[in-house]
């Protein structure tokens, strides 16, 4: 038997006519696939879950497994077994498995349903690949063996990918019907969860401006764990307005997530329209930040709304941080009461429990830097 680490990601995108519908709602597709989620969930931890609008109702679901020798092996098989099914239902499916001598290779492409007034199906064929386009519901999986994997001392036997993707609508709608998120309504929701007593809170700001230079180093020297840059078109001044709340008890961190899980799922059934990325299972990352809830419109506005997640040994952060222009989290952000043009102002009680050195390790050294364009508001033509 084997045992698979997965990474599990969905997207979501905007639901025009369907704005009514609860987000469960939203997210009910192909009933064998909503099961396969729950298996792999079950079996194998916590998986990443997307939601995101971009101009139409799309979910997409992507897993992608390293198989292992002599490990159990419940979510590849269960990923398996799934297609299997799912070419009962397909209008067109393509199968291809190869296995000789314990060195396997599989390839699925299903096709599920046709468009009554939009685009006709099409397929592509590429030796062992097949892949279809224009069906409310398609899927791909392959398998491919670990190279030499019957002589290799290697104990990792293969890889698997998997992807499920649905579009009940092939029109797209009007990108005029995108707006920006309601951070003031949404945090107001947030504020009781987060002043909960066993909760501390600390602010710590960033300001840039085009009379400073942000000159990037290697990813252990580098001044910010994570940085956003705007690029067309660019923003003369950024600000970064971060908000970290702490816990140290992991019953209580659990608890308050939960809680914001909660109120999140409900601010987005209540509110449509907006663009957005939501992790609904994601933890508390192991030293790094990690997304839980992300709001901008890339093409539209320079703004953004960020929740993340961390903790390190008994201390559990949520961080939040909001602004416009270049979205900036310094790389010592657990003790930075203000960063402006690379003049540094430590918080004096956070500093005396850290050092810069250990306020940076305690991200591992970890740094990102990514660059987004947009077009602004008014400047947007109807698609």
């Amino acid at each position: 038997m084997k045992r698979i680490v997965f990474a599990l990601g969905l997207a979501i995108v905007s639901l025009g006519m369907m704005a009514q519908v609860t987000l469960e709602k939203r997210l009910q597709s192909n009933q064998k696939i909503d099961s396969l989620i729950s298996e792999v969930y079950r079996s194998e931890g916590t998986p990443n879950v997307t939601y995101m609008y971009d101009g139409k109702l799309h979910k997409t679901v992507y897993m992608s497994c390293v198989v292992m020798e002599d490990r159990e092996n419940k979510a590849y098989e269960a990923i398996r077994n799934t297609c299997k099914a799912l070419t009962d239902d397909a209008k067109e499916c393509y199968v291809w498995e190869y296995h000789r001598n314990g060195v396997d290779s599989v390839r699925y492409a299903i096709a599920i349903g046709e468009y009554q007034n939009g685009d006709a199906m099409r397929s592509y064929k590429n030796q062992r690949e097949v892949y279809y386009y224009n069906a409310p519901e398609l899927v791909s999986f392959r398998y491919d063996p670990f190279p030499n994997n019957n002589d290799s001392q290697s104990k990792i036997k293969g890889y698997a990918h998997f992807r499920y993707e649905y579009t009940p609508d092939s029109v797209f709608k009007p990108s005029k019907e995108i707006v920006p998120i309601n951070k003031e309504a949404y945090a107001k929701l947030l504020q009781p969860i987060l002043k909960q007593e066993g909760i501390t809170s600390r602010q710590f700001y960033v300001y840039h401006d085009s009379t400073y230079t942000i000159v990037r180093k290697d990813k252990h020297e580098d001044d910010f764990v994570l940085r956003e840059k705007t690029d067309n078109p660019k923003q003369q001044k950024s600000e970064t307005k971060g908000t970290v709340y702490t816990m140290h008890s992991k019953v209580l961190a659990n608890e308050v997530l939960d809680q914001i899980r909660k109120v999140t799922l409900n601010y987005l059934e209540e509110n449509t329209g907006f663009w957005f990325t939501y992790h609904p299972y994601i933890g508390y990352g192991n030293r790094l930040l990690t997304d839980f809830f992300e709001s901008e419109y890339l093409t539209r506005v320079p703004d953004f709304y960020r929740i993340y997640l961390q903790h390190m040994d008994e201390e559990y952060n949520i961080i939040i941080v909001e602004g416009f222009g270049d979205m900036m989290i310094p790389a010592e952000w657990a003790i930075v009461k203000s960063w402006k043009n690379g003049k540094v102002t430590y918080d004096k009680k956070a500093a005396k429990a850290l050092t810069p050195k250990q306020a940076r390790d305690k991200s591992s050294g970890y740094s990102s830097v990514t660059t987004r364009s947009f077009e602004p508001f008014e400047s947007v033509k109807e698609m």
